[in-house]
């Protein structure tokens, strides 16, 4: 069984890598029902826990709009360790598409408060 949360877990791990938001919630809920088919969701603490140990030694990629001073990137860094963990090692890019804000992503996980993803966000909205 440990053998089969792993599986469980990696799989997991590799649908939702460099995944937008939605496109990671539409994944989990699809791994939510592929569970509850082979009747396995008592495994899903132990999978959470499994991602949870292998992003521990993971980079954390910090998105930004253009280049910001130091200062300002050493004050996101703290805070996104917060959310990630204080072991966390950060690797900055810049990405000019996502017009404004941030996006930071591990194998696991996406904070995406970029200006291009809120203004997608309110024109899928209004159609």
């Amino acid at each position: 069984m440990k053998n089969e949360t792993k599986n469980f877990a990696a799989a997991l791990e590799k649908a939702l890598a460099g995944k937008e938001e939605e496109d990671q919630k539409k994944m989990a809920k699809s791994f939510l029902g592929v569970l509850r088919r082979r009747q396995k969701t008592y495994l899903l603490p132990k999978i959470l826990k499994e991602l949870e140990l292998s992003g521990r030694e993971k980079t954390v990629t910090l998105i930004l709009a253009r280049e910001a001073d130091r200062e300002t990137v050493e004050k996101m860094e703290e805070k996104l360790r917060e959310r990630f963990g204080q072991d966390k090692k950060f690797k900055v890019e810049i990405d000019n598409s996502i017009i404004g804000g941030f996006k930071a992503k591990t194998n696991n996980f996406l904070i995406d408060s970029s200006i291009k993803t809120i203004i997608e966000n309110i024109r899928q909205k209004l159609v």
